[in-house]
């Protein structure tokens, strides 16, 4: 290790560790040019690292004069920015701005939740036994499920009722479903939708399994995943066991996408652990409180291949083994499948609690391997595992690659694990500013876009903690949920990879509670994100985002009309006034959530761009429209010339959609 310290333009101290990490061959056989291939990328991590101390003035190791030797902080420790234990009250309050000395960055979120119709709360039963599986979901979505051109959303619940997730009386969480109506109000439609979880609620993906323009869903739970077909009335048809889908674990995150590019999705499901329920944990103290990871055995996830290909569209064969992801264990809570190494093919990353991430790189056989410890994303800077949460993927640091970024614990920092080109990554959150704002929170999930429209990436993360926090006055009553609750967080790019936590106008940081689920579109289609967020034991919260706009946008959606659907996995790259940006068509990410398919790009001052689609199977066909018009919302659909406009940023609701709008001809 080489560390160097030292001075911020704040006057405060930091320090910088690079960590050289020389990964284990657990039994993998390796070709010589494998191994000539991970020598290369070895020897350039070296280099990166020698070129970035050369350029922050040296290598010590011991601290400069006068600075102090930073403390470490362990995962498991309820620490605040400084390294000692916070004694603070939980009260569920938001420090005054003037207390938080924020960045004032124009940007205002607006709930508009109960004037929008949507009343819903987030379930979570008896808290008297601290259950586990309360204190992590659950997730969200923000998708057109019927195909009208208007974001729907869908809300994940814990139970149904009040038993104890080990009563027999207990009953899983149901997936609550509000559809947009033509005034922009939404209706629930919940009772006939009839999605049900197995278990405790936990997340929700959307795509479609057998390509006939219909939204499916999987939803996933303490108790395994279950897969819902549309049947086109309104009504969801539970088909698990009849597609082959068996996942019977506590499962997590999931992700429909197409890794053999046979266009059929497939599914992957991340398991979380061998959770056994009515187990007992307590803090430090002596005082119950929900167990972490720590407690039980990581398992593996599972991958479901889709048989379309073979004749049997909407059925699965498990290839987990075949596949490779057999190869190791974890404690899996995000994931990101898309390509991450530059060669076409769609990989799987896994963000991990506290245990070393994964990187499947999908190999021309079909298989994967883990090759995270080598390309530098499977743990920090100082190499240990993090407790991973949330997952984004996007430029932040103003390379045009897309980078990685994970939520993690208090004690811990988010983290950025820079793209330095061909899959390589290392951590930089030290020189993005993202660091120290998030040391004391917990963050979940999180949603990389441009919110002020200025041409830059910002980054939302919504927090709440898993520990009781030792009080500063044990006599102060709290709830249950208040000794869990945390403010959420805006942060944005002030220039080329720097962010700056900034104070919002608004209502987004203002109800402080244990927040877990976060999915961002355009509701309204006003050409701005707005945003969805749900928290433990709490009421779901929309906020309209009500922003000092600083440019111009764009919205693409990728449609491929021979499948019937949004093409997952798609990379669309805006050309404006020569700045290129791209940006992958990745609706499963963040935390247990589901994001609106059509990608959104801030454009700054430029105006009319081009774009072109690299659309996601084996033939690499790039498609091309040029003389776009910015603040509009177009569809490019494969196979066609020109694009379709869907709206105009003057258009303020879902009505005056073109009524063909999702439609085949």
């Amino acid at each position: 290790m080489c560390r160097y310290y030292g001075t911020a333009s704040d006057g405060s101290s930091f320090a910088v560790a690079v960590v050289i990490h020389v990964p284990q061959n657990e039994g993998l056989s390796l070709t010589p040019s494998d191994s000539w291939a991970a020598w290369w990328l070895l020897l350039r991590q070296v280099v990166i690292a020698i070129v970035f101390l050369a350029s922050a003035g040296g290598c010590d190791s011991s601290p400069h004069p006068g600075q102090a030797v930073p403390r470490t902080v362990q995962p498991s420790t309820d620490a605040g920015a400084n390294g000692t234990e916070v004694l603070t009250s939980s009260r569920a309050t938001a420090e005054s701005p003037a207390d938080m000395k924020l960045h004032a960055g124009g940007i205002r979120l607006v709930e508009t939740t109960a004037i929008q119709g949507i009343h819903w709360r987030h379930e979570v039963g008896d808290v008297a036994e601290f259950p586990m599986p309360q204190i992590m979901g659950s997730g969200c979505g923000l998708v057109d499920i019927n195909g009208d051109g208007r974001l729907d959303i869908l809300l994940m619940g814990g139970v149904s009722g009040s038993a104890p997730e080990s009563s027999a009386s207990s009953t899983g969480g149901r997936c609550a479903l509000f559809l947009q109506q033509e005034d922009g109000s939404f209706k629930d439609e919940t009772p006939s939708a009839g999605l049900q979880a197995k278990g405790f609620g936990m997340g929700v993906s959307v795509g479609d399994i057998d390509n006939d323009g219909d939204s499916d869903l999987l939803l996933t739970s303490s108790l395994g995943a279950s897969l819902f077909v549309s049947d086109r009335d309104g009504h969801f048809v539970d088909v698990t066991d009849q597609a082959g889908i068996e996942a019977p674990r506590w499962c997590t995150a999931s992700a429909f996408f197409d890794f053999d590019a046979d266009g059929w999705l497939d599914v992957l499901v991340v398991n979380y652990a061998d959770y056994f329920p009515g187990s007992q944990c307590q803090d430090a103290t002596g005082r119950r409180d929900y167990c972490g990871p720590q407690a039980f055995q990581g398992t593996t996830d599972q991958l479901f291949r889709n048989l379309g290909g073979d004749g049997k569209p909407g059925t699965f064969e498990d290839v987990t083994v075949p596949s490779g992801l057999a190869g190791a264990t974890g404690k899996g809570l995000g994931t990101l499948c898309c390509d991450l190494t530059g060669d076409g093919l769609a990989d799987i990353y896994v963000a991990n609690d506290m245990e070393p991430n994964r990187l499947w790189v999908a190999q021309a056989d079909g298989t994967f391997r883990d090759e995270a410890d080598l390309r530098g994303c499977a743990v920090d800077l100082h190499g240990r595992p993090q407790a991973s949460m949330g997952t984004g993927f996007a430029d932040l640091t103003g390379d045009r690659r897309p980078d990685l970024f994970l939520t993690h614990l208090r004690g811990e920092t988010n983290t950025v694990y820079q793209d330095l080109g061909h899959g390589v990554y290392a951590d930089q959150t030290p020189r993005t500013g993202l660091a120290a704002p998030s040391l004391n929170m917990t963050g979940f999930g999180t949603f990389l876009g441009d919110l002020n429209l200025d041409g830059r990436v910002d980054v939302l993360v919504v927090n709440g903690k898993v520990m009781r926090a030792p009080l500063l006055n044990p006599g102060i009553g709290l709830t249950h949920w208040e000794e869990y609750a945390e403010r959420n967080q805006v942060f944005l790019q002030t220039s080329p990879g720097h962010f700056e936590e900034t104070r919002d106008e608004g209502d987004f940081g203002r109800e402080v509670e244990a927040s877990r689920g976060l999915a961002v579109g355009d509701i309204d289609h006003d050409g701005d994100l707005d945003v969805l967020v749900t928290s433990a034991a709490a009421p779901a919260r929309l906020f309209r985002n009500d922003s000092v706009r600083k440019g111009h946008w764009l919205s693409v959606r990728a449609y491929d009309p021979e499948r019937r659907r949004d093409s997952i996995g798609a990379l669309v790259t805006v050309d404006a006034d020569g700045v290129r940006d791209s940006r992958i068509v990745l609706p499963q990410c963040g935390y247990l959530s589901q994001q609106d398919s059509c990608v959104h790009f801030g454009l700054g001052q430029r105006g009319t761009v081009s774009v072109e689609v690299q659309w996601p199977d084996g033939i690499r066909e790039t498609q091309r429209v040029d003389a776009v018009s910015a603040d509009s919302a177009i569809e490019i659909r494969r196979g066609t010339d020109g694009a379709t406009v869907l709206f105009h940023a003057a258009v303020q609701s879902a009505a005056g959609l073109p009524a063909d709008f999702g439609k085949d001809d």
